[in-house]
């Protein structure tokens, strides 16, 4: 068995097809990825098999961290101005109603932006006000 049909028994042991891995990993080309797998890469092979090892194993992959200054808040308030901005309506009475909807979804975006960071925020400063106590 060569290197390219082990690293292809890998792939499909974790994904019900090699389609499902690069769909998975948007990262890694899927034409690289097949061409790799079948072992007619013409390229650095080695190179790109460590890239997709690493995808297997998730090493590489690291959390974003929002960029200093960039709150919930201001993702919100942020999203409000471009909603503003492209209203068409003409009646104004539901603006409040849209704004309450508005602050929801910049809050959820940002947390789901930014989970690892918002999570590792809450560990720290659920340490720091224990250790006030």
């Amino acid at each position: 068995m060569s290197e390219a049909d082990t690293l292809r028994a890998q792939v499909l042991e974790r994904y019900t097809s090699i389609y499902a891995f690069c769909r998975a990993h948007p990262e890694l080309k899927r034409a690289t990825v097949y061409l790799v797998l079948s072992g007619r890469y013409p390229g650095k092979w080695s190179f790109q098999a460590a890239r997709i090892r690493a995808a297997l194993t998730g090493a590489g992959e690291k959390p974003e961290a929002p960029a200093p200054g960039v709150t919930r808040e201001a993702v919100a308030e942020t999203l409000q101005k471009i909603r503003c901005k492209h209203c068409r309506r003409l009646d104004r009475r539901e603006c409040m109603a849209c704004r309450d909807q508005t602050e929801r979804e910049g809050k959820e975006l940002f947390s789901r932006l930014f989970a690892a960071a918002v999570a590792a925020k809450e560990a720290t400063d659920g340490d720091s006000i224990a250790q006030e106590k």
